[in-house]
């Protein structure tokens, strides 16, 4: 097998080019025995050594604490000649203190003349490093995705004018294509660029600046054979001499076609999704609206304490209606803004009990946005503060003596509070509270439980009564 040491030199000056271009990918070359051929800054200084201290060591060597976690990936690659594209990983790392490292990487086979598999190309990004942190590499890292079934890499060496020098076979085999109908030619009059001439135009720009000392990165379709087109993941830097005079232009790149292939199925998989669940809200919400309806239609030929009853029962059902409505006018299913639900909701008692509100004022003092609750706790918290407000407009005025009644709700720490005020004669020492004998606080109880929260309820025989709906978010639920 020949080793990865025999390349051609002037292969060897391309790959040198690469691994010495500010990156905050981490990328290194293993011979077949695993030991650093070549490593940019990047990872040596992951890896807590310098680039001079891993060239002929071992992975082993270096990383001895990783190495049960990463040799059987790099066999996998050298054995079978398949990458192990895009893997998440969590090693140790030295100099760690023990704290292990959120990795993502590629390990990438190296074909030889032959055939074989000389060794291994690894990229790496330490998704812990502060390094991720630099906005301006950040944009182009974005475009940087390698959960892909295959991947197509590409490497080349250009002279500082564009002409093509050296192509790897895999885009030559991927166009159908010769070297002879590429070598000497300017790189942006190739088979893979000339298919367009903003293509072109925009490739022999980018030659121009990075000849200037630039290093370009970008998304680019380019054609493959048969006509066909290809997303790659360019990016093109600068060679330099000893004496920092640009010698060549390296390009390289990785193909991102099945990426965002992937990213189209997804986004039209939503599409569809988002549609079906607002479909299925709206028909949910009809027939709440339905039940709605025939209750109040058999509460007209009842007797009043009836009809009152089925008033209740028609009320707690349009409750439910709401959320689906609410459900289907959004796209968003898992949560809702509890401010525009509260007023939407008391919108619909304020129009559901009107003969009840003479002189009574029934408000909401909610923000619009910013106080959301999850989708499983809408229903709970409507029927809740359903029976609180029709309680209030029933039992807590009398017809001389009118009043107020509020609905407020607001963030408290963590968790939401929605509280139902009035500032009327209050609850009597007699209340259901005593003996729980009334069906809206025994449905009160049981749904507060479901809520995991917890109610406050007023003091019997004081004017004025306030109920507060404590609802925990995030760690305080149970």
């Amino acid at each position: 097998m020949t080793d990865l040491e025999a390349v051609n030199p002037l292969w060897h000056a391309a790959l040198e080019a690469i691994f010495q271009a500010d990156s905050p990918v981490g990328k290194a070359v293993l011979d077949r025995r695993l030991r650093y051929v070549f490593i940019n800054r990047t990872l040596a200084r992951f890896n807590g050594l310098s680039v001079d201290e891993h060239l002929g060591r071992t992975v082993q060597e270096v990383l001895p604490q990783a190495y049960p976690a990463l040799e059987p990936l790099l066999a996998q690659v050298l054995d079978t000649g398949m990458p192990a594209a895009s893997f998440r990983i969590s090693v140790q790392m030295p100099g760690g203190d023990g704290q292990k490292a959120e990795w993502e990487a590629s390990y990438l086979p190296v074909f030889l003349p032959d055939g074989g598999v000389g060794g291994v190309y690894v990229q790496a990004v330490n998704l812990t490093a502060k390094l991720l942190a630099d906005r301006a590499l950040a944009e182009s890292e974005k475009h940087l995705r390698r959960v892909l079934d295959s991947l197509f890499a590409f490497v080349g060496v250009m002279t500082p004018d564009g002409t093509l020098l050296e192509a790897n076979r895999a885009p030559l085999e991927a166009a159908g294509i010769d070297a002879s109908d590429v070598l000497g030619r300017p790189f942006w009059d190739t088979y893979w660029w000339n298919y367009s001439d903003t293509v072109r135009d925009w490739l022999k720009g980018a030659c121009q600046r990075v000849a200037a000392g630039e290093i370009v990165r970008e998304d680019v379709v380019v054609r493959m054979a048969g006509d066909t087109r290809m997303a790659l993941d360019f990016m093109l830097v600068p060679m330099r001499d000893d004496a920092g005079v640009i010698t060549h232009l390296i390009p390289s790149a990785i193909d991102v076609s099945d990426r965002k292939a992937a990213q189209s199925r997804i986004e039209s998989a939503l599409r569809e999704r988002t549609v079906l669940l607002q479909e299925i809200h709206h028909r949910v919400k009809n027939n709440l609206q339905i039940i709605a309806s025939l209750l109040r239609l058999q509460g007209r030929a009842a007797t009043p304490d009836v009809a009152l009853a089925l008033q209740d029962s028609e009320n707690r059902v349009m409750a439910m209606a709401l959320t689906h409505q609410l459900l289907y006018e959004r796209t968003d299913f898992s949560s809702l803004e509890l401010g525009a639900y509260l007023k939407r909701l008391v919108a619909s008692l304020r129009d559901a009990h009107g003969t009840l509100l003479h002189g009574i004022t029934l408000g909401v003092n909610a923000p619009d946005s910013g106080l959301q609750i999850e989708l499983t706790q809408a229903v709970p918290v409507a029927l809740i503060v359903n029976e609180l407000v029709t309680n209030a407009l029933k039992h807590a005025f009398t017809p001389s003596s009118p009043g107020n009644v509020e609905v407020v709700a607001r963030r408290e720490g963590a968790a939401v509070e929605v509280a139902v005020r009035d500032d009327g004669r209050g609850l009597p020492l007699d209340s259901p509270l005593s003996n729980a004998s009334s069906l809206g606080f025994s449905l009160m109880t049981m749904l507060t439980k479901q809520l995991n929260a917890s109610m406050n309820w007023p003091q019997p025989g004081q004017a004025g009564a306030t109920f507060v709906l404590r609802i925990p978010l995030g760690r305080e639920k149970s």
